[in-house]
């Protein structure tokens, strides 16, 4: 006769499992808030005071940490100045996706595209921060003007809509567009002034005539 085995529940996660969780998570989440909070605070700096470097100890006191949870977070005032970089980019970027996704139609998603770089310039208070971020840039030897990698993420958004509105080369068309457009932006920021609803309805028409998408 065989022998009935008993039944034995899933035991699941143990409690002391899921006391270590609890405890990481909380250390994880303080960690995000305090990088958060030095990033917004060394960009603040820059954008208060363009002609001087913020130190660490100013961007440690108003963002009311330590000097030990700085270090923990960056080996050096360049490391967090990097992050500031790429955090401004990631966030333009997806500024430019929503913005083309909210769009009507392949034609509307390439001028939303456009028009969001544009906004860098057109913003007083966003181009404030957007000059801090691209000085800094520069100031570092990391090349002139935008972020490259920046600009091929740009194009990438572009290269969907411009295919469904048959562009012949649509990768190509949209790396074009993405540097004339980031061109112009900077020529507007770092001195010509803020750019009209003119200046970018022009610039908008201009870059679609040229991969070929006749005027609406």
């Amino acid at each position: 006769m065989e022998s009935v085995r008993p039944v034995v529940a899933d035991e699941g996660e143990s409690l002391a499992a899921q006391a270590v969780r609890r405890r990481s998570g909380q250390r994880l989440a303080a960690a995000e808030a305090e990088v958060r909070r030095l990033l917004d605070v060394g960009l603040a700096l820059m954008t208060e005071d363009p002609a001087r470097e913020p130190k660490v100890a100013d961007i440690v006191r108003r963002a009311g940490v330590s000097n030990d949870a700085f270090y923990r977070a960056f080996p050096g005032k360049a490391e967090l100045m990097a992050a500031i970089a790429d955090d401004g980019g990631r966030r333009l970027i997806d500024y430019v996706r929503h913005q083309r996704d909210k769009a009507d139609g392949p034609r509307g998603q390439v001028a939303g595209c456009l028009r969001a770089v544009m906004r860098q310039a057109a913003d007083p208070q966003v181009a404030g921060t957007t000059r801090a971020v691209l000085r800094n840039a520069v100031h570092r030897g990391a090349g002139e003007g935008s972020n490259p990698v920046v600009r091929d993420r740009f194009a990438a958004l572009l290269a969907d809509p411009l295919r469904e509105l048959a562009s012949a080369d649509p990768e190509r068309d949209a790396t074009v567009m993405a540097r004339a457009a980031f061109a112009v932006m900077e020529h507007h920021l770092w001195g010509q002034g803020e750019p009209s609803k003119a200046d970018v309805d022009h610039l908008v028409r201009f870059l679609l005539r040229g991969a070929g998408v006749p005027d609406s």
